[in-house]
């Protein structure tokens, strides 16, 4: 009796698990600590590889030396972790599922999960999430199902164990950012848009006070910027990309003109040129509002973060301000948590951190 009193004092002063991220580029993680009237960031860093991420990840020497390295540059407690695995390896499916009255909600799911992928779902490892909607209390329930092919859960757990990791789970990387979103929330009424800004496509994903409501695919990314731009200029990748996060998307509609009421060239150009890339854009956005307006019966969304790879070019926020007429910021992970950073993040990219530090808010429960 004496022993597991203490095993579940130990498990109760345990430090949180680190949440663990292995974007395109860099290592993210975060790790929680109780604070007054909440959570504070015990340890948070953002580090770039040192090769190819998918050559980091295949020799296990070198990656446990990175992450030993990275775990001693932040004070990070531990090596229990939770972790997602790469958005190519996860597939996202929106059901609506009938729940009969002698069925669970997790048997209704894995139903509707077979009936859609077939042969494939027997060797696919399946977890859902509930999406939040004003009908939520009848038969019908609307859910993202998240599912990975087997073995490559399997390989991304080892792969973790090699690099002297203990993971406790994985997430699902929109329920993640969800609930990184619901914790930055004050107003539980209202509903908020995330642009996640990827390499070939973004990801847009609705909250509804503190439940996720909707995450969807597009195709719109940096590199559909830089080959427009490449394109239109004549210009090869490398110098594309150096002229957008040097001068930016394009110079915003309201300041167009300058001191000698002409635009500056190279902002005016820039705008034209990517115009088609934003129409697009505008186009997805819209959708999105009518279809959170039918869901809710009119609700608005209230507020847009923008994060990943475009949202740091300049006048992005402008300009996105113009596609939807609401507020628009860059999300700043760091609102989370209630109390003052123990410590200070490591790593220039520390914006980078919102898939970590939604990882990092996951209790040890499933949700």
């Amino acid at each position: 009796m004496k022993s597991w009193f203490a095993s579940l004092a130990h498990k109760s002063t345990a430090p949180s698990p680190i949440g663990l991220d292995f974007a395109a580029q860099r290592l993210n993680m975060v790790q929680t600590a109780p604070a007054p009237g909440g959570l504070a960031v015990r340890a948070a860093l953002s580090l770039p590889y040192p090769v190819e991420r998918a050559q980091l990840l295949a020799d296990r020497r070198r990656l446990k030396t990175f992450v030993r390295e990275a775990l001693a540059a932040a004070p990070f407690a531990g090596r229990r972790v939770v972790s997602v695995l790469a958005p190519s390896e996860v597939r996202i499916l929106p059901l609506t599922v009938h729940v009969p009255g002698n069925q669970s909600e997790g048997q209704a799911v894995a139903k509707a999960v077979r009936e859609q992928l077939g042969a494939a779902a027997a060797e696919s490892v399946v977890d859902y999430y509930q999406v939040r909607s004003v009908e939520a209390a009848g038969p019908e329930k609307q859910v993202l199902a998240a599912v990975a092919a087997s073995n490559n859960v399997l390989a991304y757990l080892e792969t973790l164990r090699s690099a002297g990791l203990e993971p406790v789970a994985l997430d699902i990387g929109p329920a993640a950012i969800a609930r990184l979103l619901a914790a930055m929330q004050e107003d539980f009424d209202q509903s908020v848009l995330l642009i996640n800004f990827g390499a070939s496509k973004s990801y847009l994903t609705v909250i509804w006070g503190r439940r996720l409501m909707l995450d969807r695919e597009i195709e719109f990314g940096e590199m559909q910027l830089v080959d427009r731009l490449s394109r239109a200029l004549g210009l090869n990748t490398e110098v594309a990309l150096a002229l957008l996060r040097e001068h930016g998307i394009g110079t915003p509609a309201g300041a167009q003109h300058g001191p000698n009421g002409a635009a500056p060239d190279i902002g005016r150009t820039l705008r034209e040129i990517l115009h088609q890339e934003f129409a697009a854009l505008a186009e997805e956005l819209v959708r999105t509002q009518v279809y959170v307006a039918s869901r809710t019966r009119g609700s608005a969304i209230s507020r847009v973060y923008l994060n990943g790879s475009v949202a740091r070019y300049r006048h992005i926020e402008q300009r996105v301000e113009e596609l939807v007429r609401l507020p628009v910021e860059l999300l700043d992970p760091m609102r989370a948590f209630s109390g003052a950073p123990l410590s200070a993040p490591v790593g220039s990219d520390t914006h980078g951190i919102a898939l970590a530090a939604g990882l990092a808010l996951r209790r040890e429960v499933r949700g």
